[in-house]
This record gives C-alpha cells, structure tokens and sequence, in this order.
C-alpha cells in the first residue's frame, strides 16, 4: 500500500510540476512584448525546436519548443529563458539565418514577399509564373508563383497539388480558408510548398532539395513558410528589398512542389 501511495504521491507532484513550469512559461512568455515573443519563435525555428505558426501567441507547441531549446543545451527545462539562454537563442538561431543569408525580398512577379536563403543559390531569373532560384548544382531549388482563379480555382489547386501519384509520396498536407501547405517526397527530392489565397489569385512558393540538405532546409522551409505575405508592387519597392518590417507569420509544418 505504501509503494502505491508513494508512486501516487509522486505522480501527482511530478504531474503538478509540469503544471507550475508550464504555467510560468507561458507568465514569462507574455510578459514580453509582442515583437520579441515573435522574435523567439522565429529563433527556434533556425535551432530546429519549432516547426509551426510564428504568430507570438502561447501555447503547448511555443512550450514544448522553449523546453526543446534548453533539453539540447543541458538547461533546468522550465520554458523561461534566462537572459544567458535568450544570448544563445539568438547566437544559434541567427547562426542558420546567417549561413543561408535569409533575407526578406519582394517578389512583384508572384505578388508576394518572402524570406529567402539568398546564399544558397545563383542569381534568380524569370519563371512563367514568377521567379525561380537555382543552386549552382541543382541540389536546392526555389519557385515563387501566382495562379489566377479564372484559371485553376483555391481548392482545384490544391486537390491537385496534394494527389499521390508515381514517385510522389504526401507525408502532410493541411487546408485552411487562406493557405495551405503540401509536404513530402517526389523522385528522391524533399519538397515544401506553400500557397495562400487572395481574392482574385492563389500565390506562393514551392521548395525542393536533395535528401543531404535535409538537415538544416527542414528549418529553412518552415521558417520561409512563416515569412510569406502579400506583396502590393508599390513603386518605391523591388526584388531585393527588404520589407519596411518582418511579418508576423502565418506557417505551417512540412516541406513544396513546382507547378508546371
């Protein structure tokens, strides 16, 4: 009866624990302001530890992730970063945004802006339905694109996109009313593909790599999935430029597909 007791005592304060860490990770989490809160998520994006939405709101996934951080660097797994973890967050995290150059652009042919991973590929050239960038090797491509509704409707798109077929294994796909995003495996390449609808067109980008890149083009995906918005083709702005403040995120799990 005691050993019952004991392992039920234990449980209840193991459980409580878990509880309490979670409940002031989540007080820690919101006594930031929102621009940081989000500025964390996109960090463990880079270091591997959060693979959805970066939108600076709490929940189990932003939890799992800050104790996902701290699990791979030896830290008390509480959910709240000490200024000396918040250093090593950015440390890591901007060590992959700086290794693959991630730099918001402004695509006015796909209407679209984008975190791209610039350093990865040669200069872009003109795709028949937006711009497409290329590996010296062919080992990484990037495709941005818009496809009118007149031609191919939201949902038509997508029912299309997310078929198997020969060579081409889903391993996830979700819709939702304003995007979605197709993951998977097509002839031995990993691919991401993320497409949002606007009232008029559906616009977005499609990412493939070989299977070696796989490690650090996992996070990269998500991370570019979690940058793209509408791009309005204002005057003052072009490919290249940065946009005048970081979006907010609305990504997704998984990893893209070219349209033919």
């Amino acid at each position: 009866m005691r050993v019952v007791i004991s392992a039920f005592c234990f449980f209840v304060i193991s459980f409580s624990t878990c509880l309490a860490d979670y409940g002031q990770s989540k007080d820690w989490f919101y006594s930031l302001d929102r621009g940081q809160r989000i500025r964390i998520q996109h960090l463990l994006v880079f270091t591997g530890d959060y693979r959805t939405v970066v939108d600076g709101d709490f929940g189990q996934n932003t939890y799992n992730a800050l104790t996902s951080f701290q699990k791979h660097r030896d830290y008390p797994q509480t959910g709240v970063l000490s200024n000396d973890q918040m250093q090593i967050l950015l440390r890591d995290g901007l060590d992959l945004a700086n290794r693959v150059g991630f730099k918001y652009l402004n695509d006015a042919a796909a209407g679209i802006s984008l975190g791209v991973p610039v350093k990865l590929f040669d200069p872009p050239s003109p795709a028949e339905r937006g711009t497409r960038w290329r590996a010296f090797d062919g080992s990484i491509e990037l495709e941005t694109l818009m496809v009118p509704a007149e031609e191919t409707g939201y949902q038509d798109l997508f029912k299309r996109l997310a078929k198997q077929r020969s060579g081409r294994v889903i391993d996830y796909k979700v819709q939702r009313n304003d995007f979605f995003v197709i993951s998977g495996e097509q002839d031995g390449r990993s691919f991401f593909l993320r497409i949002m609808k606007t009232p008029v067109d559906s616009r977005g980008f499609s990412l493939s790599w070989e299977t070696k890149h796989t490690v650090f083009m996992d996070r990269v995906a998500v991370a570019m999935s979690n940058s793209l918005d509408q791009y309005d083709g204002t005057a003052d702005q072009q490919l290249g430029a940065a946009p005048t403040s970081p979006p907010t995120g609305s990504g997704a799990l998984g990893k893209g597909d070219r349209i033919n």
